[in-house]
């Protein structure tokens, strides 16, 4: 029998978020942290990546804490 993860909580996630944040921003084409949608629908701690840089993501855990780290080729944003 195959089980799935713990679907997590919006409040595990923003707690999550609140405590890699600035970790993950610090690593090289790493442009946003936010919670998603994953593509099944569930809640997950997104990382978004500078999409132009082909390098953007090493160093991003697929698992945090036993949460499920999506990552989106998005950015790079800019600031208004």
């Amino acid at each position: 029998m195959v089980r799935s993860a713990p679907m997590s909580t919006e409040q595990e996630l923003r707690n999550l978020k609140q405590r890699y944040s600035a970790q993950l921003l610090r690593l090289p084409g790493v442009c946003g942290v936010g919670i998603e949608k994953d593509d099944s629908g569930k809640l997950a701690l997104t990382v978004h990546l500078n999409a132009i840089d082909p390098n953007a993501g090493e160093g991003v855990p697929a698992i945090l804490e036993g949460h499920k780290v999506k990552r989106v080729r998005s950015g790079p944003f800019k600031r208004f």
